[in-house]
């Protein structure tokens, strides 16, 4: 059987931050003559780590019992924004590079440790990015006035596969200690 529903965590950002991130898409598909199916507004993200892929939709008890898990993952907010716009795999216009990419890695490995048994198979190293479109047309990697946001909080999506449906059905506020820089007393 073939899944037809996903859960993912994922960090969005503010609707400020949104429609900034839709301007710059528009300016970049203007200069560069891009064409594509554009990622709605309320569905932009960058995706922290895939819970899984289901055959049937979760469960509410599913559902719980992963914000759950995830509930124990402390990391303070921090800043986080994107400098470049480039051509990804599949046709993917992204936004990446920028501030806060450590800090997203660091989020990223936090959450899957949580979510998965130790010894678990890992998946790919993780790569901090913001999908904007799907393009035929090959961008190199372009700079961009840097769009960004203060991460406050880790959303869980449940995604129903190619139908380009997300909903947010969990959320989690980040919380936790900012801990000093090596060499600076606070």
């Amino acid at each position: 059987m073939r899944p037809t529903d996903r859960l993912f965590f994922a960090v969005l950002p503010d609707a400020e931050t949104g429609e900034a991130i839709c301007s710059a898409r528009r300016h970049l598909c203007e200069k560069a003559g891009l064409q594509g199916t554009e990622v709605p507004p309320e569905q932009l993200h960058v995706t922290l780590w895939r819970v899984g892929d289901y055959v049937v939709p979760p469960t509410a008890e599913d559902i719980d019992a992963i914000v759950r898990q995830a509930s124990t993952v402390e990391m303070p907010p921090f800043r986080l924004s994107f400098g470049s716009a480039k051509s990804h795999s599949r046709g993917a216009l992204v936004l990446c590079g920028g501030r806060g990419s450590a800090d997203l890695e660091n989020l990223s490995t936090r959450l899957r440790d949580a979510l998965t048994s130790p010894g678990a198979e890992r998946r790919r190293a993780f790569l901090p990015h913001m999908t904007l479109m799907r393009s035929e047309t090959i961008l190199p990697e372009r700079r961009i006035k840097a769009i960004g946001w203060t991460v406050r909080e880790i959303v869980l999506v449940h995604s129903q596969l190619g139908r380009a449906k997300h909903r947010a059905v969990g959320r989690l506020p980040l919380r936790g200690r900012q801990l000093p820089l090596p060499g600076f007393d606070f």
